[in-house]
């Protein structure tokens, strides 16, 4: 061993033993107080004796929150509640239990399926009975009851989950579905860029039911939209909280107000993949969901705010398809999910009670001729409507309370309300039978003969040319093959459309936005023509994918071209949205006014046609601007400097010789399809 060459420090000497210190006891350490072991494992005695003792204090709680009046009544009772509740707590946490009980307890077994769907059917309630307290007491913030609302299906969805699938279960399932999944996802990105495009741009105008639904749903902060389940000409309340929503997000624009009916024609493209894959397979599939997304008719109530029909061109498609698969893979989950979905469509539109009186019929004919098949389906069936139940009760509540708003659409549009068939049949001379037959007749003839000029302007029918012929022949197939349960659902889901319109529903001009609502049904139904006509024609799928094939892409390929050149070249380009002159000014003077700061003077050189004040449009895009109406010369206003002057069409050349008579300010004009449309002048 080499010897360093640094001197090392020399060792230190041993110091002589220390006496020991005194040893002092070390103090007590802090002990936190550990929970019972009873509160690890509860017996199911004491897991409802914590939920009714949460129930309780939650019950006093909303006593506080939902009576702010009249103290002396409501506080005592609330506290009351509360102090029961925490007791009843406390209980389950200090009280250890005996012998006896904990040998009780373990033979005792409390379903806790039973338990769930009791404590969804209790919060809905209480979601009930806080709304109507809310109403009582002009409550603004809905979100407690919402809250409340959901969680009675977050509980209903608990009863019926069984144990999430393992990772590698998914792995598995991704690895045979990516493909599948792939193609529905870039159709989907397809329908949503030709849904989104310009959305705010086209169609250029606002008509006034646009500009009316935009103003209701900008109040719905505040009562009586404020309640998500109060009805405005059967628009939900929760639905038009969603369309402000998207104005409180982006700002009031022509853009956010039709951002919810973009978003529903984008998800309709899965929804109605979902349905059409458990009717009819893969490839029909497919094809139905590429006719869909390049649909003319459902492009266009996309990018439209005033028709609600929109939103059942997903919520329907997939109601059916968790209903059907519940049915045919006994899945209960997928019967409660489907019973609730449809539940919370009653506060968006008027049409779910269609669609639940066609399920009330079919659910009667499974049980009566498809019984041997599915020997389970009262069990699916009750789970269904269960979750119907549950989540109508808010609704169902509100309805009875006001049922003028309930049967206000029926009232001002129904055949038989509004006096309409009365009148019809002294003015014709037919019977109440003839007169309904030609009107389910026109029902149906909308969808493939008259054009869809009502919210929309297109001289074209909802189907076009090809579409309707391969509709027309899947029309047939599919009730030659009604014996099955998947084309029997599929016939009610298609059927009904027209029969509760033509039964149901005034004007006739309406029926082609109105079939909108099985529009998904029509567009499976040419699916299924189109596949049957190319496996007839020698383009088997099976034997000859290649011939298959390429008919198909041609034929859509083509109808992707006539779709899109009626929609954009030929509806958009030619000024035809609106219905009426007045309706198209009153959007380009709204979209002039939006721009213009507060503190300027604005007058309309108006007339008995064009004036300020006849269409919601201007105050929605204003924000409730003023503008006056000057129908006298000019010069009656004398208008000074920095005021605005605009002219409605037919006194644009008044205003142009006052503007030769006084120039120097700044002029704008707008056209419509290069015709001079308004003219507004700033006053130097």
């Amino acid at each position: 061993m080499t010897e360093s060459p640094f001197p090392q420090p020399p060792e230190p000497l041993p110091s002589p033993a220390e006496p020991p210190a005194p040893q002092t006891p070390a103090p007590p350490a802090l002990r936190l107080e550990s929970p019972s072991p009873n509160t690890h494992n509860p017996s199911p005695q004491r897991r409802i004796t914590a939920a009714a003792a949460v129930l309780l204090v939650l019950t006093g709680f909303l006593l506080l929150y939902s009576y702010p009046t009249e103290p002396e009544k409501y506080i005592p009772l609330a506290m009351g509640f509360i102090a029961a509740g925490v007791f009843l707590f406390l209980l389950t946490l200090f009280l250890k239990p005996s012998a006896a009980e904990i040998r009780h307890a373990a033979s005792l077994k409390i379903p806790s399926r039973g338990a769930w769907i009791v404590t969804g059917v209790v919060l809905s309630i209480l979601a009930t009975v806080m709304m109507l307290a809310f109403l009582q007491f002009d409550r603004q913030n809905y979100i407690p009851v919402i809250t409340m609302w959901f969680g009675a299906a977050v509980c209903y969805l608990t009863a019926f989950a069984g144990v999430l699938p393992a990772r590698a279960d998914l792995s598995s399932w991704w690895r045979m579905h990516w493909k599948e999944c792939l193609a529905v996802g870039l159709i989907t990105l397809l329908a949503a860029a030709l849904r989104f495009y310009k959305l705010g741009e086209i169609p250029r105008t606002i008509n006034g039911d646009e500009g009316w639904l935009g103003n209701i749903a900008i109040s719905s902060i505040h009562s009586p939209y404020a309640n998500p389940f109060s009805l405005w000409q059967n628009f939900g309340g929760l639905y038009l909280q969603t369309i402000n929503l998207g104005m409180l997000f982006f700002g009031v624009s022509p853009f956010s107000l039709r951002l919810m009916p973009a978003i529903a024609g984008t998800l309709a493209i899965p929804a109605l993949y979902l349905f059409a894959r458990q009717i009819a397979g893969k490839r029909i599939a497919v094809l139905a969901v590429l006719l869909l997304a390049m649909s003319h008719t459902h492009l266009n109530f996309s990018r439209t705010v005033g028709v609600g029909y929109i939103q059942d061109t997903w919520l329907v498609p997939l109601e059916l398809y968790l209903f059907l698969s519940a049915l045919q893979k006994q899945s209960r989950l997928r019967a409660a999910a489907g019973g609730l979905l449809l539940g919370i469509h009653f506060s968006v539109y008027l049409t779910p009670q269609i669609f639940t009186g066609m399920l009330v019929v079919f659910c009667i004919l499974v049980l009566l001729f498809f019984r041997k098949s599915f020997p389970k389906a009262g069990r699916i069936f009750a789970v269904f409507w269960g979750g119907l139940a549950i989540m109508l009760v808010p609704e169902a509540v509100f309805a009875a309370l006001h049922p003028e708003d309930f049967f206000e659409r029926l009232n001002l549009e129904g055949t038989l309300s509004s006096g309409w068939l009365t009148q019809q049949i002294q003015a014709t001379g037919q019977s109440a039978v003839q007169v309904l037959v030609d009107r389910v007749t026109h029902a149906f003839l909308s969808l493939i003969y008259y054009p869809a000029i009502d919210y929309y302007g297109s001289l074209l029918p909802v189907l076009s040319l090809f579409t309707g012929v391969f509709f027309l022949i899947g029309v047939g197939i599919s009730l030659w093959r009604t014996r099955s349960i998947n084309h029997l659902l599929l016939n009610g889901y298609f059927w009904v459309g027209p029969l509760a319109i033509g039964l149901f529903s005034i004007p006739a001009t309406a029926d082609s936005y109105r079939v909108l609502m099985i529009l998904p049904a029509a567009i499976l139904l040419a699916a299924i023509g189109l596949d049957t006509i190319l496996n007839s024609i020698g383009g088997d799928w099976g034997r000859n994918r290649a011939t298959y094939s390429g008919v198909a892409a041609f034929l859509l390929i083509s109808l992707f071209a006539f779709n899109m050149w009626t929609y954009f070249v030929d509806f958009a380009g030619k000024c035809r949205y609106g219905g009426d002159r007045q309706t198209r000014f009153a959007s380009y003077l709204g979209r002039f006014m939006a721009d213009v700061p507060p503190a300027e003077t604005v007058y309309l050189l108006s007339d008995d046609i064009f004036r300020y004040g006849t269409h919601p449009s201007v105050d929605f895009l204003t924000g409730g601007r003023l503008i006056t109406n000057l129908p006298d010369p000019i010069d009656a206003a004398d208008p000074a400097s920095g005021e605005i002057l605009i002219a409605s069409p037919d006194r644009i050349p008044e205003l142009y010789a006052w503007i030769h008579e006084h120039p120097g300010g700044e002029l704008e004009a707008f056209y419509d399809c290069d015709i001079l449309f308004l003219l507004a002048y700033h006053v130097p």
